[in-house]
């Protein structure tokens, strides 16, 4: 997964993408395609990286350097198919001379200010040929024309042009020598700058990559994120939230509540009441991995969490139908496709919220423990919730759901979130909440329909 497909996958992620606050074309270009980092150095070296800018942005005596940079860092552009022509032999013209000079200067500088700033993972190629190869008459203003110092005959040829024009003598002549002069400078340079295209490229990348860092602890500053740390056997969440569910409930005035949660290298089942916060939940496990992966902080107080090869969702909200297939033969074709990556020796997150919820119970409950058997078997770190009776032995978690004092309360869809525990403990039955009847008077469905499924109710006990 490439970090453009986790934007389109993973719910709550465009959500983060939207607040980095990402300064250069190159620095968005280079995001696009991040990788899905796995092994734990790569992750921990990113990690650190952006705890290290984290130091300097809390640093207020670095502030008017860090403004410096990311003002420089704006006109980093995504140059790179230039520095491929120039490597490939080809003759740049005027626009991408300028291109290469101005990205050359300012890189200089950037280097210049990371020392300052003491960002001592920041290293880029020296560029000073470069820069002197273009700036002959040594001004480092960001502008570039084929200047009279390249050649002492261009200079005379422009000077006798414009004498010329003063006499109105016939200067069509002139020109083309002019041209055919200009073109050959611009040959020998070309030539001359080809060895350092490489070295320009390897620029460009750093000081993108630079500009994503710097914006993934901003963002931590912001929405309160933390380092993770990298775990090998359990992941381990201290007060995980949802970053935009909680921005979604702070502008109404709510809070969310953070969850506790331990992940084992095999499959728990979730229960608990509809509107308790179990497909949240799912989600929010998911975008906390997915964002350590791609190294972010993650929104948790604290985290351990282990590296996976994918996170695989099954959800009720993106069922993807094959062919005009059903929602339940998409479904279980999904379970299909996991069992075969799981078999083949992956090392995944499975997630699945409500698992054939769309069939009987009796087929329901015989499908889901078949599912938590093979997962089980094949050691996969999954979550599933479901509100059926499981028939096979597995780790349980319970959402808390309603609380004591909400059967004392009027409750409804104003104030619900009052009169809910989202906190999940460990659950030694198979049973399964019934409160749906419950859930149903408070969100407001009339007393004539709800007396209904209590007859129903009662005739079943």
């Amino acid at each position: 997964m490439i970090f453009q497909d986790a934007i389109k996958y993973i719910r709550g992620f465009r959500y983060i993408v939207d607040l980095l606050e990402i300064q250069s074309p190159a620095g968005r270009q280079l995001l696009s395609s991040l990788p899905w980092l796995k092994k734990k150095e790569e992750i921990e070296k990113t990690l650190t990286e952006v705890e290290d800018v984290q130091v300097v942005i809390n640093d207020k005596s670095m502030s008017s350097q860090l403004s410096i940079l990311q003002n420089k860092l704006e006109g980093i552009r995504h140059i790179t198919p230039t520095f491929d022509r120039l490597k490939n032999g080809m003759i740049i013209n005027d626009i991408e001379l300028f291109e290469i000079k101005h990205f050359a200067i300012l890189a200089k500088e950037i280097n210049r200010i990371t020392k300052k700033l003491q960002i001592s993972f920041f290293s880029i190629p020296c560029l000073q040929e470069v820069i002197i190869t273009l700036d002959p008459e040594k001004k480092e203003i960001p502008h570039f024309h084929i200047y009279d110092a390249y050649s002492n005959d261009l200079a005379a040829l422009r000077a006798k042009i414009n004498i010329s024009k003063r006499d109105n003598i016939s200067i069509e002549a002139l020109r083309k020598e002019i041209e055919e002069l200009e073109d050959e400078i611009r040959r020998k340079i070309s030539e001359k700058l080809a060895p350092y295209a490489n070295n320009l490229k390897i620029a460009l990348l750093e000081i993108a990559r630079l500009d994503i860092i710097i914006a993934k602890a901003n963002l931590a500053i912001k929405i309160g994120l933390s380092k993770p740390e990298i775990a090998e056997e359990e992941t381990k969440y201290i007060s995980l939230f949802n970053p935009i569910i909680s921005h979604q409930l702070e502008i109404k005035g709510k809070k969310f509540q953070p969850v506790d949660i331990e992940i084992p290298s095999l499959p728990t089942v979730i229960t608990g009441a509809n509107m308790t916060g179990k497909s949240v939940l799912l989600m929010s496990v998911a975008l906390a991995q997915t964002m350590l992966q791609f190294g972010f902080f993650v929104p948790a107080a604290n985290a351990e969490i282990v590296p996976v090869d994918d996170v695989l969702i099954s959800a009720c909200d993106n069922y993807d139908e094959l062919n005009g297939l059903s929602s339940f033969a998409s479904e279980i074709l999904r379970m299909d496709s996991i069992a075969k990556r799981a078999k083949s020796g992956e090392n995944l997150l499975v997630l699945i919220d409500e698992l054939a919820r769309t069939t009987n119970p009796v087929e329901g409950s015989a499908i889901v423990s078949g599912v938590l058997d093979f997962l089980k078997e094949n050691s996969v770190r999954s979550l599933i919730t479901t509100h059926y009776s499981i028939k096979t032995d597995c780790r349980r978690l319970r959402v808390k759901g309603f609380t004591e004092k909400s059967y004392e309360a009027r409750i409804d869809l104003q104030n619900i979130n009052s009169y809910i525990d989202y906190s999940v403990e460990e659950e030694n039955s198979d049973k399964v909440p019934h409160e749906a009847l419950r859930i149903s008077e408070i969100i407001g469905v009339s007393k004539e329909l709800t007396d209904k499924f209590k007859h129903y109710i009662n005739d079943s006990k």
